[in-house]
């Protein structure tokens, strides 16, 4: 039976070879037939000059046409294109299609069209980009010429909320409000950082790079492969932002919300950094108002709050706060923390916020925010209304080695050290997988890592000695 098989392959194959050659008329000057050349030739020929993307959804095309196509049709479109084509034996199952080598034609210049609108409406918001970027050092340079920054009405009084566009805004919204203070502003004079941001324009931290968000899920996505789809849905209204012409870093506020030890920290630290983003990180267990949104100047403890703070050390208007634990924070007649951060959730009040250091309304606005809580249930309605909430999902065993990699590559930055000089054995690797399914937690993970570095730092120092 196999013997007749083959026979019966060899002599279709040969009746059309015979048939290309003849109907078509194949001359001995056609190049042998390459599968890779035949997909070169087709994209040169029917996307020339097409971007990347375009040229990866013609190969995709010409390789879905190829694989559901028949022998007959295959021949006649590699010999069209100028290649000897010896027919593969019959496949058991598949290559039953006839769609001839025009349909495909027709699909890849529908792929080369929206390619072009796609790299015109590229084309389109990177000018907008730049634009909006040269008219904000424009901006920039016309307050300068003012001490303050603010324009002056026909009074002569500052103008506490002057237009700003997207890439410089003011904080402090009324900068003459320092000498209100009861020491006539010196006490912030003194805290230069903050004497800066409330007196000049401050920019607003900006991703100007459609390519961030891919590289973002693939490098957090590697280092926290249990976590995408909360790294998805935390990119979400960046990428919204972007398509919509704005490169300024907004970002929905969110609570995380898991078991302890899952990574929700490290994951929002790593998530900033990729990002480029200042943050500040508190945990508010067991803590009231407090000094968290700041005392009265005047005092001998008056201390600006937690915005006023952050936004100085890090001279932008939009940087991350990430408060932990924000289910443990604890009510009492000093206040709630939970009730104090409504008004900086919302963009209307938050605006005009009354800072209290300051005695006078900041814009708080630009602030992002996001909070990692172990439950929901004692997180408060107007609170929760407020935020996004992303469950952080225990990792699983398979994904040990991957986060086994990422708390190598901490300890080694930690260290100051290339990545290459800390190791894991397979044994190790082995006894880290083994142990997982009895803690499930990422915090331990590390802990054991570290452990296991230790040892074999010893270890290494005993085969020198």
């Amino acid at each position: 039976m196999d013997d007749d098989n083959s026979q019966w392959d060899a002599e279709v194959g040969e009746a059309i070879a015979n048939y290309v050659a003849e109907v078509l008329g194949e001359t001995a000057s056609a190049a042998p037939f390459s599968l890779p050349q035949f997909v070169k030739a087709v994209l040169t020929e029917r996307l020339p000059d097409s971007s990347s993307e375009a040229q990866e959804a013609g190969y995709r095309a010409i390789k879905r046409w190829w694989t559901h196509t028949n022998e007959q049709v295959r021949a006649e479109a590699a010999v069209r294109h100028g290649f000897t084509y010896v027919p593969e034996p019959r496949l058991s199952g598949g290559d039953t299609g006839n769609d001839s080598i025009d349909v495909l034609h027709a699909e890849l210049e529908d792929i080369g069209f929206l390619g072009e609108l796609a790299q015109i409406a590229d084309m389109q918001l990177q000018n907008q980009l730049e634009y909006q970027k040269q008219r904000q050092q424009m901006e920039c340079r016309c307050r300068k010429t003012d001490a303050t920054g603010a324009s002056r009405s026909g009074t002569g009084r500052a103008n506490p909320n002057p237009v700003r566009s997207e890439g410089l805004g003011r904080y402090l919204l009324d900068p003459e409000a320092l000498k209100n203070l009861p020491d006539g502003g010196r006490q912030v004079e003194r805290n230069a950082a903050l004497h800066a941001v409330c007196t000049e324009p401050v920019p607003y931290a900006e991703c100007r790079d459609r390519g961030t968000f891919a590289r973002i899920r693939e490098g957090l996505g590697a280092r926290f492969p249990h976590a995408t789809a909360v790294i998805d849905g935390l990119l979400r209204p960046l990428e919204r932002n972007f398509e919509q012409g704005r490169a300024v870093i907004s970002l929905r506020p969110a609570i995380l919300v898991g078991p302890p030890g899952t990574g929700k920290t490290a994951l929002l630290r790593a998530f900033a950094a990729e990002l480029g983003l200042p943050t500040s990180q508190k945990s508010v267990a067991g803590s009231a108002d407090g000094n968290l949104f700041g005392t009265s100047a005047g005092w001998s403890t008056a201390m600006p709050s937690i915005v006023s703070s952050t936004i100085a050390r890090s001279g932008i208007l939009n940087p991350l706060i990430i408060l932990d634990e924000i289910d443990k924070a604890q009510t009492t007649h000093n206040g709630s923390i939970q009730e104090c951060l409504l008004p900086l959730l919302e963009p209307g009040e938050a605006r005009r916020y009354h800072e209290r250091y300051l005695a006078s309304a900041v814009d708080a606005s630009g602030v992002n925010w996001i909070f990692s809580a172990n439950q929901l249930d004692r997180i408060s309605g107007p609170l929760l209304s407020r935020c996004d909430v992303f469950e952080m999902p225990r990792p699983a065993r398979l994904h040990v080695r991957a986060l086994a990699r990422s708390i190598l590559r901490d300890q080694a930055e930690l260290l100051g050290l290339h990545p290459a000089f800390l190791r894991l054995t397979a044994s190790d690797l082995a006894f880290l997988e083994e142990s997982f399914d009895r803690h499930r937690s990422v915090r331990v993970l590390a802990e054991l890592v570290r452990q296991l570095i230790d040892d074999n730092a010893r270890k290494t120092a005993r085969v020198v000695m």
